[in-house]
Parts: structure tokens; sequence; C-alpha cells
């Protein structure tokens, strides 16, 4: 596909490149390969819809972990740099950021090449409908993070002709909802509910159901948010597993419970998440990077069994698999006394992680329908899905009753505490403290402030583009 000069600009991207080794993103059009002339057949739209896939590997990795769990409280930053996600002192020069906000794009600028050339490709209705539906799901999706960590962003949604094409004003945030919410309608229309064998791990109907609630909730439009969840749980295609560590394990990837997650390699380069290296706590005198804050321990009720499956305490059984000195977790492992578990059991110190990340789940779904439910006064449904997630079988917390649970205002806050525990560093929670309003009370003390609703525009992209502007108090 046609090669844009990377260094002018983060839209100027390499369209495609390869390194993801899941079965269905094994291959990706060869860096010889131009646009002019690339999407000629069946083939070679499958190869530029792989591409989009692929590039979520480089956005939702170690940085967004960085720039958007750290702050929310329950990860630290240690033996690392730089720090200033730890007590909100970043600013618009740091990598992380701007990684991010390419990252971003990237995948945007590879949908649109597909949403452009795909439709004068020879082949089924079904099929041509599935690769526009993935890549307009793929584009809402980059566009829905890129508005909730930075507010108003410029909109592409064409191939860019040239350099100058990509420097662009910001747009407005509603502008952009609107194209987010028509490319989920479309996505919704031509996408399969479900797929086998190597495509295991695509886009779904229901995926874009799932978004499209998400959408509407973030916006505060409970009717619809609520239609969609409702569409979702009464397809009946996911469910809850039973054993709470199996979400994030990786030997049940894709499982009844993922409505969607990025596929990573089980392999290190670019097919990697460097999860573990990131995560696990380190040995021999040093600490690991990015651990579990007392915050996050004491967020669970101490009877919720979901803390021990998701922070790891002194005296817990650690590697006994690995060595004999990694047996029991040492608090000295790590410089707050805790360290991740969730997603890294059983323990394999490996640089490069395989372990896919899962964006939407079904117990997201149902918690926020239950939060659109609440909204619309319907507090028994809201309550009724809160329980299912409450209830799974390796949890069983007590069920939350009309006694307590009875009026909007308990049941909210029943929802914001079980959002919490259950998708602890699942990039859900600063999201929620800011939609809610709630982040200046909770995360006040470690150093928020109004302008830390929104990150700011990345410097280069400012020294790049004379159109943009930073967002305010940046």
């Amino acid at each position: 596909m046609k090669k844009l000069k990377s260094l002018i600009t983060t839209f100027i991207v390499l369209l495609l490149f390869s390194g993801c080794s899941k079965e269905f993103l094994e291959k990706s059009p060869p860096d010889a390969l131009t646009e002019d002339g690339f999407y000629n057949s069946e083939e070679r739209a499958q190869l530029g819809v792989n591409a989009i896939y692929v590039s979520l590997q480089s956005s939702w990795s170690e940085n967004l972990l960085r720039i958007n769990d750290v702050p929310s409280g329950d990860l630290v930053l240690s033996n690392t740099t730089p720090l200033e996600y730890n007590n909100f002192t970043y600013y618009p020069a740091l990598t992380q950021i701007h990684s991010t906000y390419s990252g971003l794009y990237q995948g945007i600028i590879r949908s649109n090449a597909v949403i452009k050339n795909v439709p004068s490709i020879s082949m089924t209705d079904a099929l041509k409908n599935q690769y526009l539906g993935e890549a307009k799901f793929l584009r809402a999706l980059n566009y829905f993070t890129l508005t909730n960590l930075f507010g108003a962003v410029p909109l592409i949604t064409e191939p860019l002709a040239n350099t100058d094409a990509a420097l662009v004003a910001r747009t407005p945030v509603a502008d952009i909802t609107k194209v987010i919410i028509a490319d989920l309608v479309a996505a919704e229309a031509g996408l399969p509910v479900s797929y086998s064998g190597n495509n295991l791990g695509r886009a779904t109907k229901g995926a874009a159901q799932a978004l499209l609630g998400k959408v509407y909730l973030y916006n505060k439009d409970y009717t619809n948010a609520e239609k969609y969840f409702s569409l979702v749980i009464a397809s009946g295609r996911y469910g809850l597993m039973d054993n709470f560590q199996e979400v994030w394990h990786r030997s049940f990837e894709n499982n009844k419970e993922s409505v969607f997650e990025v596929q990573f390699a089980d392999i290190g380069g670019s097919g990697a998440n460097n999860k573990n290296g990131t995560m696990l706590p380190a040995v021999n005198g040093a600490t690991g990077s990015t651990l579990a804050t007392k915050r996050a321990f004491d967020a669970f009720d101490p009877s919720d069994p979901r803390r021990g499956m998701s922070i790891f305490k002194a005296g817990d059984t650690f590697a006994p698999n690995v060595s004999a000195a990694l047996a029991i977790f040492n608090p000295t492992w790590s410089a707050s006394g805790y360290a991740v578990k969730k997603g890294m059991w059983p323990i394999m110190y490996v640089n490069g992680s395989g372990i896919n990340y899962p964006l939407i789940r079904y117990a997201d779904v149902l918690l926020m329908y239950a939060e659109a439910a609440n909204e619309l006064n319907q507090i028994d449904k809201a309550r009724a899905a809160v329980n299912q997630v409450r209830q799974r079988p390796s949890v069983m917390m007590p069920v939350l009753t009309a006694a307590d649970t009875g009026t909007k205002q308990t049941m909210f806050d029943a929802i914001v505490k079980e959002r919490q525990v259950e998708l602890m560093f699942e990039f859900q929670r600063f999201m929620d403290l800011k939609r809610w309003g709630m982040a200046p009370t909770v995360l006040g003390p470690l150093g928020y402030q109004a302008k830390h609703n929104l990150f700011p525009i990345p410097q280069l992209e400012l020294d790049i583009n004379p159109k943009l502007t930073q967002n305010p108090g940046w």
C-alpha cells in the first residue's frame, strides 16, 4: 500500500506492516506494494483489513496502559521513566502520549483505505459488507478512544492525497461522534454474529452493538445505550466465564465472555504487548515497573475473591514452577508491596507477552447495561445485571437487594464499586471517573486538576501542524 512520509505527521504513517502471528493476521501487505492498484482482489482486501487489526497492537499497549490506567490510582510506575503519570505531572512532549495518539491515527488511516477501496472490488456482497464493517468498527473504536483521551481531534475520513491533506484543524467532538455512530450502525448491519477457526477475534455484530451502546452511554443517551446493550444480552452468544481468572488467561483467549479483544501473538517482537515485562515484579534487588497499589487492593471488600485473583500480596503463591526462590510473593519485590495478578497467572517470565487485551467483555456490557437501566429508573433491572456479575461461580459475592440498592443513587454507588473491582486494570477506571464527574474528588489527592479531564495534544503534532490548538491548561 501507499507509504506516506511518517516523519512529517502522525497521519502520515506506513499503511501496513507485518508482525502479528495470530492466524488471521499472519499476512500483511508487503511494504513494496503501493496503494495504487493494491486493492484489486478479495485477498488484497483481506490483507488491508488485517493491517488495521495489527495497528491495534501499537495503540493498545504499554503506552496506553501508562497514560490511561496509571492516572486511575490503581497502578503506579516504579523503577522506570517517566514517572509523571503517577502524580499528574505529565506534559505534552512525553513519548507515551504521542505514541498513543499516532497509533490510533495509524488505525484510522488504514481503515480509511479499506473503506474507500473495497467497494470497487469484485467479491460476494456478504464478504464485502464484512470487510467494510470491520474497517468501520475499528475506525469508530479508534476515534472513540481519541476523543475520550484528547477531546476534539482532526477528523480524517478519506485516504490522504498528500502531506498537506493531513494538516487540518480539530473537529468538534459532537461531529466526530456522529461519524462514530454512523460507522457502528453500518458495522452492525454488515458484520456476522460470529466466526470460527482462523477468523476468531475479528469484530462481530455483537462487538458493534456493545461499542455503540458504550458511545451512547458516554453521551448520556441512556435510552439508546440500554437498547444496544439489550441486543447483546438477548443474542445469547455471550456469557460469564465461571472462573474469573480465566477471563484474562492466555489459555482461554476469545472465550464466551470476550466481545472484542486485541489479538497478540505468543512471541516477542511486534506481536507482543510486553505485559509480562511491565507488570511482573522484578527480583534481585529491583522492583517491577507497573505495580498494583494499596489503593487498588483496598478497593475490594476483604471477602471478595476477585481481590486475590487480581492482585498479589505478601505470602501469596507466586511462581513455584519457575523457581523455589519465586514460590511465594515477597512484597520487597514491589515498591508498592503489591503486584498485578490479573492476566499474569500462571507466571511466565518472558520479555514478549502474547496475552490478548479484552477491550469489551460481557461483564462490562452487563455493568454498562445496569448503569443505563438505572438512569432510566429501571432499578430492578440494573440490580439484576450487577448481581449476575457478582454471582459468577468463582466469585459468589452476596446479592444486592432492594434494601441496600433501593434508590437510584444507592444503585449507582453499587455500580461504581462493581466496575472498579470487576474491571480493574482494564482501561476503564480513569475514563469512568472523568465521565461521572468524580475525578476531582477521587483523584484530587493524587494531583488531578481540571485540565486533566483531557490529555494534552502531543507537542510534536503542534509543532508540525499549525492548525492545531492545545487543550485548556496545557
